[in-house]
């Protein structure tokens, strides 16, 4: 009898993203048994044989409270004393 063998799929996505130094670059996100990964591009390649993308271990937090949008200050109306007439 021969053995079936189950093969794994796994999806990868990739996003736009904006550094601290203000310029976009894209990473790849995926995840593997539910530990999760991000392959960033490698800005520091030497030669041909170094790799294309550097694969780290996903560790981010998203802080509490952090979906809700920061509420907007109302613009206050200027007192009357403040008025030029």
């Amino acid at each position: 009898m021969s053995e079936t063998t189950r093969k794994s799929e796994f999806g990868i996505w990739k996003k736009q993203v904006k550094l601290k130094s203000g310029e976009v670059s894209e990473v790849l996100s995926f995840s593997v048994n539910g530990v999760r990964y991000n392959a960033w591009p490698n800005t520091r390649k030497q030669n041909p044989k170094s790799p294309d993308y550097n694969v780290y271990i996903d560790t981010y937090v998203k802080p509490e409270g952090a979906s809700q949008p920061a509420a907007q200050p109302t613009a206050q109306p200027a007192a009357k004393s403040d008025l030029p007439f």
